[in-house]
């Protein structure tokens, strides 16, 4: 556990952007560095790294600050760190995000940034998790205090990718419900399409039969039955967005709700891949 209580200097200089400052902190805090030093004079607009941090990295703090220099710290304890329970957490938060579209969609309110503002936990979660696995295989006291084989902890971060994809995926999805551009729209390229009832309600009927699908998921992995996983894989294509309505004309709108409700069901037949090398 020696290289737990390394440290490592990130060189600010003036043109770094705040999103680079942060990938370069996402960065150290993978490799497991206790502390984070940033060196260099860090203009207000550069300081926005610290929004995306604290959204983004569980356990970083910043504990001293100079007018030259900040110190990140890092007071999360690896060893308290339980891999399995941050998987069942990202699914518990997947299937919130699900059911607040579904919630849109019944009730016809407006969804803007909600799922979006959800998925920071998702990610969370992932950079967590990806910190602990990555130190996990470079460290062999650390992968057993985890109680994991290395495979176990590949499989795990595939799984953990898997479940990342999938909070995207339902941002998306609940980006072309939407009638009035927001500001994660903005951000992300997508455009507003004129609302339409039936392909909302056809939309509706696959998010609730996936979603069910996915608890099933969920618990099956939890509970390690491996039977009911290979099962719930082989009838994994049951999950398909339903577009034989002839009222419904070929569209933009259209492709792209297909086309994300095609890869929501191919991320969750890839989870169950992966738990079935576990």
């Amino acid at each position: 556990m020696k290289r737990l209580e390394d440290e490592t200097t990130i060189v600010i200089t003036k043109d770094m952007t705040a999103d680079k400052i942060y990938y370069k902190i996402l960065r150290a805090y993978f490799n497991g560095y206790k502390k984070i030093i940033l060196v260099g004079s860090i203009t207000d607009v550069q300081m926005d790294f610290l929004v995306m941090m604290h959204k983004r990295i569980v356990g970083l703090e910043v504990t001293e600050q100079k007018k030259d220099q900040i110190i990140i710290t890092d007071l999360l304890k690896p060893e308290d760190v339980d891999l399995d329970k941050i998987v069942n957490q990202m699914f518990s938060f997947i299937t919130i995000m699900t059911n607040d579209i579904i919630l849109h969609i019944s009730e016809d309110s407006y969804i803007g940034d909600k799922v979006l503002n959800r998925d920071s936990i998702i990610i969370r979660n992932h950079n967590l998790a990806y910190r602990c696995c990555n130190m996990a295989l470079k460290d062999s006291i650390y992968l057993g205090k985890l109680k994991k084989t290395t495979n176990q902890v590949l499989v795990i971060s595939r799984i953990i990718r898997s479940l990342d994809m999938i909070g995207t995926i339902l941002i998306g999805i609940s980006y072309l419900l939407n009638t009035e551009t927001t500001r994660g729209m903005k951000k992300f390229h997508y455009k507003t399409f004129e609302k339409n009832d039936r392909l909302n309600k056809i939309l509706d009927e696959y998010l609730r039969k996936w979603s069910k699908n996915f608890k099933s998921i969920k618990s099956a992995i939890k509970e390690r039955d491996i039977e009911r996983i290979i099962d719930l894989y082989v009838r994994r294509f049951e999950t398909k967005l339903n577009i034989e309505d002839k009222n419904l004309q070929p569209s933009e709108h259209l492709t792209n709700i297909v086309d994300l409700a095609d890869q929501l069901s191919r991320m969750s037949a890839l989870i169950l891949r992966d738990f079935m090398m576990y």
